[in-house]
């Protein structure tokens, strides 16, 4: 039961981020061509973004929520997913307490962003 409400609380921080425009300005058009993707698991959710950049295609995370630790466990099959989708690195906006819970997987900030090369 627990495990569902924290399921339903950050599913509702997912829908208060796209009522106040901080995703993607088409959500449900990038949502249908897999431009963009949510990620649920048990207690976390993650929205991100596939971006061409100059570098190469990135794969933005533009919205974690939930516990840290079930953050945390979809990391792994994003890393994984971002690979197969032939994308060069994974980025991130977050405070400095987010590079240092990531520096321990290769992540690193760079500007203004935390990215990992992939």
């Amino acid at each position: 039961m627990r495990a569902e409400a924290e399921d339903r609380e950050a599913l509702a921080l997912v829908l208060e981020a796209l009522a106040t425009d901080a995703g993607p300005a088409d959500l449900a058009g990038a949502l249908r061509t897999g431009r963009a993707r949510i990620w649920m698991g048990e207690g976390a959710v993650l929205a991100t973004e596939l971006a061409d950049e100059p570098e190469g295609p990135c794969l933005h995370v533009w919205l974690a929520a939930g516990r840290l630790e079930a953050v945390l466990a979809l990391r792994p099959g994003l890393e994984a997913w971002a690979r197969g989708a032939g994308c060069t690195r994974i980025t991130l906006d977050g405070r400095k307490g987010w590079a240092r819970v990531l520096a321990p997987f290769g992540y690193r900030r760079a500007g203004n962003e935390i990215e990992r090369r992939l």
